[in-house]
């Protein structure tokens, strides 16, 4: 019987790891050989500047590198290579994480704990054609879907509480409420 993986790897391998876990990093780029890739690693915003002549088809970037955001990492990668198809992981995931990531360009946003067939699978699935944002599947209650709905709309209004209350339809007053029931992150 065939390997399932290979039928959805095309024939462009390279692949840039962005993660500040050496151990993580390491196996998720050994598998990644193992299946044809040619892997260059980065463990930092800095690291990614210091790649000479970068130009991959693909790029896995861990949301959190340290003191570095991983989303600022997206249009980095992009603006060498434009066509890279990039998914996003983090063990942090959050709705504004992910809409934010989308907008930027990745094409995924995986949970960490994951595996080398998860993140290939990511990497190689067509556009969603009604263009929806991936939502990881770990949001569980009604209250965290609200927190985090609060968060993407308060960073879109640049932490400006009227501006993002308008838009939330709320009193400033009752959103200043919800605010300090939890903290956003």
């Amino acid at each position: 019987m065939a390997d399932p993986s290979a039928a959805i790897t095309p024939q462009g391998r390279s692949i840039l790891l962005v993660d500040d876990n050496d151990r993580f990093a390491d196996t998720l780029g050994s598998e990644l050989r193992d299946r044809g890739y040619d892997v260059q690693r980065a463990a930092d915003l800095a690291s990614v500047d210091a790649i000479p002549n970068l130009d991959v088809q693909y790029a896995v970037v861990d949301l959190r590198l340290g003191a570095d955001s991983g989303l600022d990492a997206i249009p980095k990668i992009l603006g060498r290579c434009p066509g890279a198809r990039i998914v996003m992981l983090t063990g942090y995931g959050s709705i504004a994480t992910a809409v934010k990531a989308t907008k930027l360009g990745a094409v995924g946003y995986l949970m960490k704990p994951t595996d080398v067939d998860q993140v290939e699978r990511a990497l190689h699935e067509e556009d969603d054609e009604e263009g929806e944002v991936p939502i990881p599947d770990e949001f569980q209650s009604l209250y965290r879907h609200e927190r985090e709905y609060i968060e993407f709309v308060l960073a879109e209004c640049e932490g400006n509480i009227s501006q993002a209350a308008r838009r939330l339809g709320l009193h400033r007053q009752s959103l200043q409420r919800k605010l300090r029931k939890y903290t956003p992150q």
